[in-house]
């Protein structure tokens, strides 16, 4: 089941509080893209910064599946996401 926009920037929106609550994980996200900290709430609600997210999480397993495992989901849904903010999803 592919997921609609809304759900797919929820989704991104739960892998950013994840991430958050980790500082490694999160300074690990922050240093890949080069996204400034103090940027992050004005970027929440942008569609390219959200499929970073999805992406980011698709190109890591161990992240994919811990991120899943926390959530009680598949992470299909979030490959699915990814694809849905016209992302690759899993590659």
């Amino acid at each position: 089941m592919r997921p609609t926009i809304a759900e797919a920037r929820a989704i991104a929106l739960q892998i950013l509080i994840f991430l958050s609550n980790d500082d490694e994980r999160m300074e690990r996200f922050l240093a890949l893209t080069g996204t400034n900290p103090g940027a992050i709430r004005a970027l929440a609600g942008d569609d390219g910064f959200l499929r970073a997210l999805l992406e980011h999480v698709c190109a890591d397993e161990p992240l994919l599946v811990a991120f899943s495992a926390a959530e009680g989901g598949d992470p299909q849904i979030v490959a699915a996401a990814c694809v849905a903010l016209g992302g690759t999803g899993f590659e």
